[in-house]
């Protein structure tokens, strides 16, 4: 497969109007030389963790015919992606809310939680962009760092656990680290917490894992969410898709406070997610590639005597401790975009996984 990040975003959409970027500003405001790199053309992208092969062909196909939709509402689209979501996931459609993005359902659950004020239990670092959210509604919080092996401190947050606690949020696979909690875990986990507390799983990365999601433990765990979505695998970061899974109660009252559910995503995203699905051979195509390109960049990193974190998603966490280098200098003179620091100590960064050919140039620039 030919295509890369940059003609997709020049040719995909090209003429349309039905669909746009979302703006990337709050996840870039603390991503070094973006501001300065962000228009440039020539930018290699590497700090957002999307997917370097575009979309699958098949549904940009689907997209294309389904432009002529965009200036109708949606009554058709909507049902047949909850439907095919929750046939996936082994579950059904009232387990299933859609939205435009996960980043979208994890303010609308923390909304939810914060309804009676409250206390949440967040991992840092981790991907917490609901946190000042909660913060403005109210909310106090347990901020819990990483254990000395850089994995989520499940006994921390289970002894920070207090009377007014509402919500405590896991993202597994982590991000910005990577690392896989076991399935085991986090059940174990979910049976020792009060049922009346939230447990949000964040599984943005379980498909470039072999592990089972959560997802099939909503039926006894009434209080457990999962959150997943198309930005990653499926390569939808700009069409913007995403769902929870959850008890039908649970879906219910998130559902209570959308004015409209799911009328923030485009008919012709849908209809693309439809067919991404279906497409199992640019899914493992992008698999593959992960793969290879994962290998390569730990490789790489170990040649030069970086410390790194076994990775289970589509990026590397690693230490630049030991780096003699000025590293954000050197990337921004070379136009790519790289993470930011996560860790003061030890200088913990990500890099995202691109291609080969962009990992390539990454590593000519800071070897």
């Amino acid at each position: 497969m030919s295509i890369n990040r940059r003609d997709w975003l020049k040719t995909a959409f090209l003429g349309s109007v039905g669909l746009t970027l979302s703006p990337l500003d709050f996840l870039a405001k603390s991503t070094p030389n973006f501001s300065e790199l962000k228009n440039d053309e020539k930018t290699i992208r590497l700090c957002f963790n999307e997917n370097p092969f575009g979309v699958s062909p098949k549904a940009l196909e689907v997209m294309q015919k389904n432009l002529s939709l965009s200036s109708m509402y949606d009554f058709k689209f909507a049902d047949v992606l909850c439907e095919k979501l929750a046939e996936k996931n082994q579950l059904k459609k009232d387990n299933i809310l859609v939205s435009a993005g996960s980043s979208f359902l994890l303010e609308l659950i923390t909304k939810y939680v914060s309804l009676d004020k409250g206390h949440i239990i967040i991992p840092d670092p981790s991907f917490t962009i609901f946190e000042p959210i909660a913060v403005f509604l109210g909310m106090s919080k347990s901020v819990i760092p990483l254990n000395d092996k850089k994995k989520i401190d499940l006994e921390k947050m289970k002894q920070s656990i207090r009377k007014g606690t509402k919500l405590i949020y896991i993202c597994n696979p982590n991000n910005p680290t990577g690392d896989l909690l076991s399935r085991q875990e986090i059940e174990n986990f979910i049976k020792s917490v009060p049922d009346n507390i939230t447990i949000l799983v964040d599984e943005a990365y379980i498909e470039f894992t072999n592990q089972q999601s959560l997802g099939d433990l909503v039926i006894q765990h009434k209080n457990l969410v999962v959150t997943r979505t198309f930005s990653k695998l499926y390569g939808f970061a700009g069409a913007r898709l995403g769902y929870a899974i959850g008890h039908p109660k649970m879906i219910e009252n998130l559902k209570k406070l959308q004015s409209w559910s799911g009328a923030e995503i485009s008919v012709v995203t849908m209809a693309g997610a439809i067919s991404a699905m279906d497409d199992k051979e640019f899914i493992t195509k992008v698999l593959d590639n992960n793969q290879k390109v994962k290998d390569f960049t730990n490789s790489e990193f170990q040649k030069q005597g970086i410390r790194t974190i076994p990775s289970s998603a589509n990026f590397v966490y690693f230490s630049l401790e030991n780096y003699k280098g000025d590293y954000f200098k050197q990337l921004r003179q070379a136009k790519i975009l790289g993470g930011k620091t996560y860790e003061e100590k030890g200088k913990w960064t990500r890099i995202s996984l691109g291609t080969m050919e962009e990992m390539e140039r990454y590593f000519s620039v800071i070897s």
